[in-house]
């Protein structure tokens, strides 16, 4: 028999034999939290109860009498030894005992915690996930009440998604009597200091919820882990009754944030295999290299859930978390998380040091990336022109696999440049948006070094803004719309038109579509849009030059060297993203000349159904030399697909089951602010290039998505509202360098009426329907 069975959870050093929940506690003690007087029966007395119960209770009675005031009430609960570890939650499985008054029902009380190690429902689930020879041991915690006015739990991470949510969930008085009396709890949400959601009447006070934020967040900084903290405020004072570490859930989180802008709109299934085909084994490449870690699955780093992308952010998560990193960094890079006074910077943390080797390996890779970059484009160029010029008319389909699969090969290495040239782009621009912002200034009226330059030279505005100069400055439409000219001034027309599409004939409504009519199929298209009035840029908020700011000279040098890291990197980005839009252009004229042969052999009906059937199964289709019709299995997609274009589905999906989709307009909405100014005007809702003519002077111009064959589109736009995007997303682009607002990631814009008054504010965010 031990000689004591009760320990203070206040000493300066904690029996062995206490349990988990015991050491959580005292770990809040050892920090100078306010914790009720906290006692623990270690895991022995358990033990020993069971070889004489009349001995052991006789001893605990004693002890209880010298610390136990018979006016106060307890709480009794348990501390076993595999529960609240981390590794098992054990949750709801061991007794607890509140209100508990009185040496014999604290007594009483312990007796039935102990038995809780021996119920049913504990030995299921041991057995399920136990450890081989690990033996469950039962200590029991005594812990003072607390009188609460308010209590309830805090989480530091939201436990669901693993963001950086701290959570609050909040009743007057004990949570018992909240169950009892069917009281849902008021819920408050930090993300980096500032309320995404709080109840909109609450009894409790939001500098107490802010009190309970700060300190468990404190907390977990020294738990070393995100953290669960059960609380209670007694009118005074702010109590944490206990502390353990978040369970992660074993279950993939996806996102349509980045896939939105990336992959955006409803993706058909064969352009859905060819880019999950070029671009997951591109990120597995990224993650490889920076974990050292080769057994990534591709599949497992993207949804496809209603014919919509999605990726698997837990992944990433995790991978930045261990580099310590905030789990959101990809979305921080892409400008996708909303400002708050205490959004982290991107600062690795203690976690990267023993990565460090591998991770300045990667670093290196970095250096004389943009002339590594001037040579890819120049050989990739020169690689895509002699394949182009290898596609015959009268090749076979297995011959046009064959060229869609070299094009796959050539196109590898601008993909994985596609990625990484963008995310250096991104991570400068943050950089330099931190750095100015110290001094008063918005990025987002900064000029980047040779931004017109490149403009000129891979925006297609501007070449049509010329044509239009040379051909119709003067003409006037007639009744019908149309714009005539001479036969004369038709035939030199065409042949700048055929000019004008040997650089941008590519360009589509979506560059990662290989589905979308490139602009070299549409030429009367490009005639309807160089004879409408052009407009040039417009006259909003200034744009700023980097040698006008007002920097002192020291800090001046160190800005300036981002400043200009930041402007190459891009142009390069718009180097790198006209590459691969030609060279991925390219799987069209494959797959349309495959669908063409399909067509007349009666496998399909129509040349646009081949881009109903997947990868494997249009490779299947030819290597069992069968031409059986596939026209239902392609009528059904397509039926699934209209039923479902216009569902809102969730930014944010657990697990892989598709959820339940919905289907509303709010009359207000909210997105991320990317381009300064406010505007009100008449919706204009576009779903593609070929609908440019329904813009009017002045309409607020609505989008899923926008690439760069969109760029016509913003020339008569007094605002832009996109479904899709970051700072530095295409729309966001072309907007400040059309100096109208924009805001973007605005869930369910596309479902705004045309006509409908709306107002777009720059500043904030907010797109409210007048």
């Amino acid at each position: 028999m031990a000689r004591h069975y009760i320990y203070s959870l206040s000493s300066r050093r904690l029996h062995p034999y206490a349990g988990s929940k015991a050491v959580n506690i005292h770990f809040l003690v050892r920090q100078g939290r306010a914790v009720p007087n906290s006692w623990v029966i270690i895991w022995t007395a358990c033990e020993d109860h069971k070889k004489d119960s009349h001995v052991t209770l006789m001893t605990l009675r004693k002890e209880l009498l010298k610390r136990i005031d018979p006016n106060k009430f307890y709480a009794v609960r348990s501390s076993a030894s595999v529960e609240d570890s981390g590794d098992f939650s054990c949750a709801g499985l061991f007794k607890s005992f509140l209100q508990v008054q009185g040496i014999e029902n604290i007594l009483n009380s312990v007796v039935n915690v102990w038995a809780s190690l021996e119920s049913p429902e504990f030995k299921a689930y041991w057995n399920c996930i136990m450890s081989e020879g690990k033996v469950p041991r039962m200590a029991v915690i005594i812990q003072e009440m607390v009188q609460a006015q308010f209590s309830g739990v805090v989480f530091t991470k939201n436990p669901v998604t693993s963001l950086s949510d701290t959570i609050i969930e909040a009743g007057a008085g004990l949570g018992e009597s909240q169950i009892q009396e069917r009281r849902d709890p008021d819920r408050w949400v930090s993300k980096w200091g500032k309320w995404t959601q709080k109840p909109e009447e609450s009894e409790m006070s939001e500098s107490l919820a802010r009190d309970i934020v700060e300190q468990a967040t404190s907390i977990a900084r020294k738990y070393k882990r995100p953290a669960d903290l059960e609380w209670a405020w007694d009118g005074e004072k702010l109590y944490f009754l206990q502390v353990r570490p978040i369970t992660r859930l074993d279950i993939p989180v996806y996102s349509n944030r980045i896939a939105r802008e990336m992959l955006p709109g409803i993706i058909k299934p064969l352009v859905w295999s060819v880019n999950t085909r070029l671009i997951n084994p591109t990120w597995v490449n990224i993650l490889t290299r920076l974990t050292g870690n080769p057994s990534w699955d591709p599949d497992s780093l993207t949804g496809y859930f209603y014919n919509r992308a999605y990726f698997n952010m837990g992944i990433f998560a995790r991978v930045f978390e261990r580099l310590g990193l905030p789990g959101e960094a990809l979305e921080l890079l892409f400008g996708l998380e909303k400002d708050g006074p205490e959004k982290p910077h991107m600062h690795p943390g203690f976690g990267i040091i023993p990565r460090l080797p591998r991770l300045f390996v990667f670093a290196l890779s970095f250096i004389g990336i943009h002339h590594r970059l001037q040579r890819l484009v120049k050989n990739k160029k020169v690689a895509y022109d002699n394949l182009i010029a290898s596609m015959k008319a009268d090749l076979k389909p297995e011959d046009w696999l064959q060229k869609a699969s070299l094009i796959f090969d050539e196109t590898q290495e601008v993909a994985y440049y596609n990625i990484i040239i963008p995310l250096l782009a991104m991570m400068h621009y943050q950089l330099l948006a931190a750095l100015l912002k110290q001094y008063g200034y918005d990025v987002r009226m900064l000029e980047l070094e040779g931004s017109r330059e490149a403009a000129s030279k891979y925006n297609p505005q501007y070449t049509l803004q010329a044509l239009h100069a040379c051909y119709f400055e003067n003409v006037v439409s007639d009744p019908d719309g149309a714009y005539p000219l001479s036969d004369e001034q038709e035939a030199r027309l065409k042949q700048d038109i055929d000019k004008f599409l040997e650089v941008f004939g590519h360009f589509s409504d979506s560059g990662n579509d290989c589905s979308s009519v490139p602009w070299r199929e549409t030429p009367e298209l490009i005639r309807r849009m160089i004879a409408r009035p052009q407009q040039a840029v417009k006259n909003g908020h200034p744009s700023l030059r980097f040698k006008d700011l007002k920097i002192p000279w020291m800090q001046r040098i160190m800005t300036g060297i981002i400043y200009r890291r930041t402007s190459r990197f891009a142009v390069s980005r718009e180097e790198i993203s006209s590459l691969y839009t030609f060279g991925y252009g390219q799987f069209r004229t494959c797959f349309i000349n495959i669908a063409e042969q399909l067509v007349a052999g009666g496998v399909i009906d129509d040349r646009e159904d081949i881009y109903y059937l997947h990868w494997d199964e249009l490779i299947k289709l030819f290597e069992n030399q069968q031409s059986a019709p596939q026209q239902d299995l392609v009528s059904s997609r397509q039926r699934a697909m209209a039923l479902y274009r216009s569902a809102v589905l969730p930014e944010m999906i657990l697990g892989s089951e598709q959820p339940p989709v919905m289907v509303y307009v709010q009359d207000s909405l909210r997105g991320i602010p990317t381009s300064l100014g406010a505007y009100s005007g008449p919706a204009r809702v576009i779903q593609g290039i070929n609908e440019f003519e329904k813009v009017q002077d002045g309409d607020v111009l609505i989008i899923p998505f926008s690439d760069v064959g969109w760029t016509p589109l913003f020339a008569k736009a007094g605002a832009v509202i996109s479904e899709s995007g970051g700072m530095l997303s295409h729309s966001s682009i072309v907007a400040r360098e059309y100096r109208i607002p924009a805001v973007v990631s605005v869930a369910g814009a596309c479902r705004i009426e045309d006509g409908v008054q709306v107002a777009v504010n720059g500043y904030t965010g907010d797109v409210v329907l007048l």
